[in-house]
């Protein structure tokens, strides 16, 4: 049965934010969190060296974590608090690095060791709430989640070159080639939990202890679920201002193992120093998704950064025999939006092209798939006639395999990033069964602040076999010509691969809706060397995605309706101002106090030369306004006579014809397959905003 992305119109309302909202604060099954510190004697603060979130003094460091309780020990570790009518004993959970840097490491240690070797002098609290008072925690043990290291290395590949786990330094014993199967504190160090006991008072504590504990079954997590994280980042610098912080995020992703079983969870939440050990819940329900870990990050890659999380059942298996089973049982999460995004993420294919690869959306049930037109620039270098191009997709639904021999219907010339590929005859019994995602006529969802999800092949490549991956965020922003929007702007996070995914509104009244194509996110680099970022460094903003909009392809819509190539065609035509906005061309400031239009352009002129001599000595303005931290610049006002030098003018007037001209030759197709950035350059300054486009390499 075909499936498609339907209209607003052929669904009825859904629950809308404030609502869920209601639901959240009526919910009082949110886990019991905390922040866990662990402390000892460093006299060569070595110790503190792999660890970003440290305090250290007359040889003493202090580290600190997130933790969550999962309930009253089992009886073998609870014959202390048992039958004592006073106090009640708690489990708690944290990730294990926070204790492995006070172990004594000096010979090889077993599982069974561990809670005996740590070094004399240290210590371990926990703290619930803000009323200062830590409790003393006693280490039980500390246990690898088994799986974990698999879907670590899994994403890593082993790696230790190009890959990391931790914040911006990596873990001291931490090690993606180690074997998996055996204990090490290589894996530990990545996948282990501490499991700690703390004794409370019980009047106070009992009532709260109920709500903490695992169910006895548990539901595997869908990709697509609004998540609620919560943990003490920075907690050891305030624990009033950090204690217990929530963020939201999403499920991005599901590593599987061998046996198609939950290794891990990717979330595009930022996981933050100190989140980990803390908690994943669903947002609406509460219901307990996973243990958050630190992430993995690529070395010398800004901004690539996974979070992940251990998925609950997972917990409950590393952890039962530490606390009481319970016979409570979690409902099956029912959302309904998670369900559309899910359907909406089967529209997205993977597509190979040489040594790289990139995301395409079927828009149609006869197997035409949309993605940029520099995806496939790879194969155009080498053979220009597009009849004779071919490229691999991979579909992923309602099963993984891959189409060969998939045609090259058309690839725009500039402004337009687009072209259309189909697949081949043969293929009926597939194109049946796939989900489509159908150009809406109108984006009635296409508003600012609206939330918005990213869907496509990010970070990873195909070899590693994982499903597109999601990234939610809202509209920032739609540029638009004579009405028409042109860019969208969101704020979700892409990555390398997602060049041609899905851009899905998720309003909160109606139902989800195809807004775009992903393009690019951007990037800064600045030559001059007194700037803020490093010299000739490329910096990727991947929380700004650009996308282009539906509204801006409905010709694609007549195509496939009449067959007729001139559709196509209307996308070779050149577009000033469509290319103006896509370039990021930078728009020079016309200042209101310089009298009329053609005095200020004149003025402004004279003023661009003058500005450009005072640049040269010193670290430019315009720069700094990029910056949050540097909002207070502004352009001063100049008071003295402004003297126009005319010959300046004119020769300013040729440099301009000059550059518009290698501009207009820089968008002739055959330049562009070698130079695809559509930068635009702030010559006074030496910045360069351009668009990063998305496709992967395999390295």
């Amino acid at each position: 049965m075909l499936k498609r992305l339907r209209t607003n119109s052929e669904y009825g309302g859904i629950t809308s934010l404030s609502m869920q909202n209601k639901n959240e604060q009526n919910s009082n099954s949110y886990p019991l969190t905390c922040l866990v510190r662990c402390h000892g004697p460093d006299p060569n603060s070595e110790r503190a060296k792999h660890h970003l979130l440290n305090y250290t003094k007359h040889g003493h460091t202090t580290l600190s974590a997130s933790g969550v309780s999962f309930g009253i020990p089992s009886d073998s570790y609870n014959v202390d608090t048992d039958e004592d009518p006073e106090n009640v004993s708690l489990i708690i959970v944290a990730h294990a690095n926070i204790v492995t840097p006070f172990l004594n490491l000096k010979s090889p240690i077993s599982e069974e060791e561990i809670p005996n070797r740590l070094i004399p002098g240290t210590g371990i609290e926990v703290l619930f709430n803000d009323n200062e008072i830590w409790h003393s925690a006693q280490l039980i043990d500390i246990v690898e989640a088994r799986g974990v290291m698999d879907g670590v290395q899994k994403l890593s590949q082993k790696d230790n070159e190009t890959w990391e786990i931790g914040f911006s330094r990596g873990l001291p014993f931490a090690d993606l080639t180690t074997p998996t199967g055996e204990f090490s504190m290589k894996n530990v160090d990545i996948a282990g939990l501490a499991i700690l006991k703390v004794i409370l008072p019980r009047d106070k504590w009992q009532s709260k202890l109920m709500d903490t504990l695992l169910p006895t079954a548990i539901h595997p997590p869908i990709q697509g679920t609004q998540l609620l994280l919560t943990g003490s980042p920075f907690g050891i610098l305030n624990p009033k201002v950090f204690l217990n912080s929530i963020t939201h995020g999403i499920i991005s992703n599901v590593v599987e193992g061998q046996l198609n079983e939950i290794n891990l969870l990717m979330t595009d939440a930022r996981i933050l120093a100190g989140y980990e050990g803390g908690v994943a819940v669903e947002r609406n329900t509460k219901r307990f998704i996973g243990l958050i870990i630190p992430p993995l990050r690529k070395k010398n890659r800004h901004g690539v950064e996974v979070g992940l999380i251990i998925p609950a059942l997972t917990i409950k298996q590393t952890i039962s025999k530490y606390i009481k089973s319970q016979s409570k049982e979690l409902k099956e999460s029912n959302d309904e939006m998670t369900r559309l995004i899910s359907e909406a993420k089967h529209s997205v294919v993977m597509i190979s092209v040489k040594n790289t690869w990139a995301s395409g959306i079927i828009v149609s049930n006869s197997g035409h798939i949309i993605t940029n037109a520099h995806v496939l620039y790879p194969i155009l270098k080498d053979e220009p006639d597009i009849k004779k191009c071919f490229v691999n997709v991979r579909i992923d639904h309602p099963y993984k395999q891959w189409i060969n021999n998939v045609k090259v219907l058309f690839v725009s010339h500039p402004c337009w990033d687009i072209a259309l590929l189909k697949i081949p005859e043969g293929y009926d019994y597939i194109t049946r069964e796939l989900s489509i995602a159908e150009i809406p006529i109108s984006s009635q969802n296409l508003e600012k602040a609206v939330s918005v999800v990213a869907i496509g092949h990010s970070i990873f490549e195909p070899s590693i076999n994982l499903q597109p991956t999601i990234s939610q965020g809202i509209i920032s922003n739609v540029a638009k010509v004579n009405e028409k929007p042109i860019l969208i702007q969101a704020s979700s996070s892409i990555h390398n691969g997602s060049s041609g995914g899905l851009l899905l509104s998720l309003p909160p009244k109606s139902r989800p809706q195809f807004l775009g194509v992903l393009a690019s996110n951007i990037q800064l680099s600045m030559s001059n060397s007194s700037s803020l970022l490093p010299k000739n460094e490329n910096n990727t903003v991947i929380h700004l995605t650009l996308a282009i909009p539906c509204e801006a392809l409905h010709d694609i819509n007549i195509y496939f309706d009449t067959e007729d190539p001139h559709w196509l065609k209307q996308f070779e035509k050149e577009d000033p101002a469509a290319t103006s906005i896509w370039g990021l061309e930078f728009v020079p400031p016309v200042y209101s106090n310089f009298g009329t239009t053609e005095q200020q352009l004149r003025n402004q002129r004279t003023l661009a030369l003058r500005e450009k001599e005072e640049n040269d000595k010193k670290s430019g303005g315009f720069f700094k306004a990029l910056f949050p931290r540097a909002l207070s610049a502004r352009i001063r006002s100049k008071k003295n006579v402004v003297i126009i030098n005319t010959k300046e003018i004119e020769l300013e007037k040729e440099r301009q014809k000059e550059r518009e001209l290698i501009n207009k030759k820089k968008l002739e197709y055959s330049n562009i397959i070698n130079t695809r950035s559509l930068s635009g350059m702030i010559e006074n300054e030496g910045i360069n905003i351009k668009t990063n486009i998305l496709y992967g390499c395999k390295l």
